[in-house]
């Protein structure tokens, strides 16, 4: 994966070259569907870390992922995965993402996530109750 920092959409976006190790059957020569879901759950945590709301150093785990995939991406092809924080509410964060072929435009999967952020032993330090970002008392 490689973080397009060129790029002016919203979000965050990251290109995935094709490779046969992506595949689950070098036969068919198409993305594996979990490579998919793993990159759009990871480029959806650091869409949330370059929110504006977040507050640095707080943790995050996925709590919920959905993804819907609309047709196979051909490992000749490389994907672009933009992921977007729609916002946050109290602990909880929200974002869109697709994937699609960067050359064609072709729209291969959407997904959308909810992230919990903070932890019992780290909260979320940007709560509403605590919107200045200090230590929690």
């Amino acid at each position: 994966m490689v973080l397009e920092e060129a790029d002016t959409g919203p979000g965050v976006a990251v290109l995935l070259p094709g490779a046969e190790h992506l595949s689950g059957d070098a036969e068919d020569a198409v993305f594996h569907t979990s490579v998919i879901l793993a990159t759009i759950d990871n480029t959806a945590g650091w869409c949330i870390r370059d929110h504006p709301d977040y507050a640095e150093g707080t943790s995050m785990a996925t709590l919920d992922l959905r993804v819907d995939f609309v047709t196979p991406a051909r490992l000749s092809e490389t994907l672009r995965v933009r992921a977007v924080c729609e916002g946050f509410d109290g602990d909880i964060a929200f974002v869109r993402a697709t994937a699609q072929t960067l050359k064609t435009k072709v729209l291969i999967a959407t997904g959308q996530a909810t992230f919990m952020l903070g932890t019992p032993d780290m909260p979320n330090l940007a709560t509403p109750a605590n919107a200045l970002g200090g230590p929690v008392d």
